[in-house]
């Protein structure tokens, strides 16, 4: 007979968060189910709903683990702001491209329908930090005349997010003219260039 050790709870907790994010971020939310979900972790669905009492709590925990990850990104704020800018967009794409679970999270649309209210407006207060946090760098940029002053810090914010948003965005998709995969730092490199003042 196989004798089995029981894990502490923290760790199931944690191992159910990472299941779910796994499968919705590989699998899309339609494949959702606590039995796929119980699968997955190695349970039965009973023992699941030991560790969490609803799958409403179990999208609290990712969420809360998301944010965490999230916050995590942000670089110091002291740093000149071109190199503000660049820091927190290679944390996000290391972070969000390397996790499908957590990109699907942050960029999904869905995710806002079947996220509890509370969760989506954790979401929403990260994501108004995020835009915060860049427009200020793109603020101070400017006026120290690191990044262009002919058009506002405001329609700039548009194509940095957008880079982001690309670079994190599903591999295989975004491909050069040679077929290659631009590198993130080859992207962020135009991206400056863009974003400097004219000559």
């Amino acid at each position: 007979m196989v004798e089995r050790t029981r894990k502490p709870a923290e760790t199931r907790r944690a191992e159910i968060v990472a299941a779910l994010l796994r499968i919705v971020g590989e699998r899309g939310v339609q494949a959702l189910s606590t039995a796929n979900l119980a699968e997955e972790v190695g349970l039965t669905t009973g023992a699941l709903f030991r560790h969490f009492a609803t799958l409403e709590e179990m999208w609290r925990a990712a969420t809360h683990y998301a944010v965490e990850k999230i916050e995590a990104t942000f670089p110091e704020a002291s740093l000149p702001p071109k190199e503000r800018l660049l820091e927190l967009a290679r944390n996000r794409v290391r972070l969000l491209g390397g996790d499908a679970g957590l990109a699907w999270l942050m960029r999904s649309e869905q995710a806002y329908l079947v996220l509890p209210e509370d969760a989506v407006a954790q979401l929403q207060v990260l994501v108004t930090r995020s835009r915060k946090f860049l427009l200020g760098a793109l603020k101070e940029g400017v006026a120290e005349g690191v990044f262009r002053d002919d058009i506002e810090p405001e329609l700039l914010l548009v194509p940095v997010m957008g880079t982001v948003h690309t670079l994190i965005g599903i591999t295989g998709v975004h491909r050069t003219a040679t077929g290659r995969k631009p590198s993130t730092e080859r992207v962020l490199d135009a991206l400056m260039r863009m974003l400097a003042p004219p000559e």
